[in-house]
């Protein structure tokens, strides 16, 4: 085969190696869109089943609208620092200062003792 037409060949393929690997991209890029999905859609109804928990023991406590967000954050923080947090003498320290930081913004110890025996799954004899 002469060169030119080696050349030419080579230069064909380079130029429609997209062309034939675009539909197999799409398919692996839409099997990947599916599955992040599926795994969004899994971890909203995680979220939105532990803040319709979190609702009721609120609305139980009868607080103002205003003070509502307070108590949520504290929530929520505890939470993600029982999720991330590998040692258990690392997540005590950071309940406490979680539980400081809150106290000082002047909420309501009960509620806060409320949202710690709903919250907290993490225990040393666990």
């Amino acid at each position: 085969m002469p060169t030119d037409v080696a050349k030419a060949i080579a230069k064909y393929r380079r130029k429609t190696l997209f062309v034939r690997l675009n539909k197999l991209l799409r398919e692996k890029q839409e099997a990947h869109d599916s599955l992040t999905l599926r795994i969004r859609a899994s971890e909203q109804a995680k979220v939105d089943f532990f803040e319709a928990k979190l609702r009721d023991l609120l609305d139980q406590q009868n607080l103002y609208a205003d003070l509502r967000h307070q108590y949520m954050a504290y929530a929520l923080a505890l939470d993600k620092s029982q999720r991330t947090m590998r040692f258990m003498v690392d997540w005590i320290r950071e309940h406490q200062i979680l539980r400081d930081r809150f106290e000082r913004r002047n909420l309501d110890a009960s509620i806060l003792d409320a949202i710690d025996q709903l919250v907290i799954y993490r225990t040393a004899d666990a």
